[in-house]
């Protein structure tokens, strides 16, 4: 893949924090600001990053759920409109959207049987994660599986500590996922395969859901300042700084007053039924 430099464009980029209390501009302005500025080629690795505010806008369309519809994706509604609906869907030309996306809504509307929003979020989130990977970007490749070791950690550890099945929603098939399966020692027997786990223990064992959150981000933060050390104009620092402007854009929309309430409401979804809710799955998203 050839290696573009945008020297003016970062070096432009402003300084952001986590918990920033100065939104510079919206993850949504910024693509579309990056999209006049980034060669084709580039803009299209930044658009996969907004691929999860698809997922949720489709999935809240195709479940029927009350919701404000998420500008930072890269669909419009009247198309997801149409490949949420099943006739309509026949008609629509697929050919812009990931493989994955369209696999996934070819199950859905041809599966007999009722498809559980469970399942079609892991559905999504794991086509999701092939397809960076497939990008052909050694940086993308790396975020994809940091966020699925992430993800997938953090759940067990929410499933062993209330004591509720997890096994079926771990997504992957290697060896941190096995021995996430597999082990009951403190650590999942992970100490080689991930640098940190003990910190990743620490942080989860974090009793203030806002302190855990943004210890949560912090260590996103560094991970995507070590993987872009020696990037100093290319495309990988843009893409470090758009998955920076989503965690400055999360913190922006959050209080305690509101973690609070995102955290009983987690809890209450965990002790009544067995299958995770989505905010300990992949993505962020916006908090309602």
């Amino acid at each position: 893949m050839i290696q573009r430099n945008y020297y003016c464009l970062v070096a432009g980029l402003p300084d952001v924090i986590p918990d920033d209390k100065k939104l510079h501009y919206s993850s949504a302005e910024l693509r579309d600001y990056l999209q006049e500025e980034l060669h084709p080629d580039d803009f299209r690795l930044v658009k996969l990053f907004y691929l999860p505010r698809d997922h949720e806008n489709l999935l809240n369309l195709l479940f029927e759920t009350e919701f404000e519809w998420d500008d930072r994706g890269n669909y419009s509604r009247e198309l997801l409109e149409q490949m949420a609906d099943k006739k309509q869907y026949e008609l629509l030309d697929t050919s812009d959207f990931p493989p994955y996306f369209v696999e996934f809504i070819e199950t859905f509307h041809n599966d007999e049987e009722d498809f559980p929003k469970a399942q079609a979020i892991r559905f999504l989130t794991e086509g999701w994660f092939k397809w960076l990977r497939a990008s052909g970007n050694d940086f993308l490749r790396k975020f994809a599986d940091y966020k699925q070791n992430m993800s997938n950690i953090m759940m067990a550890l929410n499933g062993r500590k209330h004591d509720i099945p997890f096994e079926e929603a771990i997504i992957g098939d290697d060896e941190v996922t096995h021995a996430l399966k597999k082990s009951r020692s403190r650590d999942f027997g992970l100490s080689t395969e991930i640098d940190d786990i003990e910190n990743l223990i620490q942080i989860f064992e974090t009793e203030n859901i806002l302190d855990r959150e943004l210890k949560i981000d912090n260590h996103l933060w560094k991970f995507l300042d070590e993987i872009t050390f020696f990037n100093y104009f290319t495309t990988e620092k843009v893409l470090a700084f758009v998955q920076k402007i989503f965690i400055v854009e999360r913190w922006f929309e959050l209080d305690k007053e509101k973690g609070q309430q995102i955290f009983n409401q987690l809890l209450e979804e965990l002790q009544s039924n067995f299958e995770f809710p989505e905010e300990f799955a992949i993505t962020y998203g916006k908090r309602k």
